[in-house]
């Protein structure tokens, strides 16, 4: 018998048990916001049911937020009753008061958790379902899944509906929450049963970090569609994009920032379908040994394969965009 579920209790968890080990596997900051709005006889009675919980495996975690996720999304058109689904859960263990906020951190874990589900699904798969749906429901899931896989499924699908989804992202509001679940609902029924962003600023970051991820061509394409009606957004978005080839338009401290964040495996690889210009712009920003252990590297053995150095290009643009949205690095800073 695997030794793990030697551990298990002989019955289910109980709610309050149920509670300790939700208030467990959240993040500690907002478990602690939590705890602190308890009183001292519900600190002590979570305190003490938590010391005892002893060692739950992954698997049993896993099938309670399965549940709980199951019990929230029996009726995506009620909103309001699958939230009386999991009050039932909590009831008579944490305050009344409190069990909206726990839900809302809950909530907010379960729809993360199905994002990251329909993320995996086939980008040809997803292609197929949403080239028969509405241009706007389509960049309501653009906007929430991860954006390599946005990217992905966008390019398959005919180049006036992909640009149709960009206009849409830039320009529309916020879905709503019971949209939101209804959408949600919906995608599950169809793909898997058998927040976006307010500002057009947001809009605009959720789209470059999906455009940057594709061909030069379509890329172009987009930026043109976006402009012929919304030529502010086209230059705000111009202005987020970034792809490998454009590190010589950073500054010398930028470029040095940015390669004592890539890990050197990674920067070869890149650098293995660069061209000597490319080459000759990025190489001085290493330390002289760190070159020359490169240049090294890029002289031996074959080359990797090209959807490899693609791969690692994009990694290292995705991390110059993440230094720019942190302020980290300036785009706009001149490399003169």
């Amino acid at each position: 018998m695997d030794s793990s579920l030697a551990r298990l209790p002989s019955r289910p968890l109980a709610g309050a048990e149920k509670v300790a080990a939700i208030l467990l596997a959240l993040d500690r900051d907002v478990a602690q916001r939590l705890l602190k709005h308890f009183d001292q006889v519900e600190l002590r009675r979570i305190a003490k049911v938590a010391a005892s919980l002893g060692t739950v495996p992954a698997a049993v975690m896993e099938q309670l937020i399965e549940d709980l996720i199951g019990q929230l999304s029996m009726d995506g058109a009620d909103l309001m009753g699958t939230l009386g689904q999991a009050e039932a859960l909590l009831m008579g263990v944490v305050p009344e008061e409190q069990v909206a906020e726990i839900m809302s951190e809950v909530l907010g874990k379960s729809n993360e958790h199905f994002w990251r589900r329909l993320s995996t699904i086939p980008e040809t798969t997803l292609a197929e379902y949403f080239s028969k749906e509405h241009p706007q429901t389509i960049a309501a899931v653009a906007s929430k899944v991860d954006p390599a896989v946005a990217a992905k499924f966008l390019a398959l699908l005919p180049s006036s509906v992909r640009n149709d989804v960009m206009r849409r992202m830039l320009t529309s509001g916020p879905i709503s929450d019971s949209a939101l679940r209804l959408l949600e609902a919906a995608l599950q029924d169809d793909l898997m049963g058998a927040g976006a962003s307010s500002s057009s600023t947001g809009a605009s970051r959720k789209v470059a970090a999906i455009v940057n991820q594709m061909d030069s061509n379509q890329i172009e394409e987009i930026l043109q569609a976006v402009a012929e009606t919304e030529p502010a957004i086209a230059e705000d978005l111009k202005g987020m994009l970034f792809t490998f080839e454009d590190i010589p338009s950073l500054s010398p401290r930028a470029r040095a920032i940015l390669l004592d964040q890539v890990p050197t495996d990674r920067l070869i690889i890149a650098l293995r379908g660069a061209n000597e210009s490319l080459r000759s712009a990025i190489l001085p920003s290493l330390s002289a040994r760190m070159r020359r252990m490169v240049e090294a590297e890029l002289t031996a053995g074959d080359p990797p394969p090209r959807r490899e150095i693609i791969k690692a290009q994009r990694a290292i643009a995705e991390t110059v965009l993440k230094l720019s949205e942190s302020g980290v690095v300036d785009l706009r800073e001149s490399a003169a």
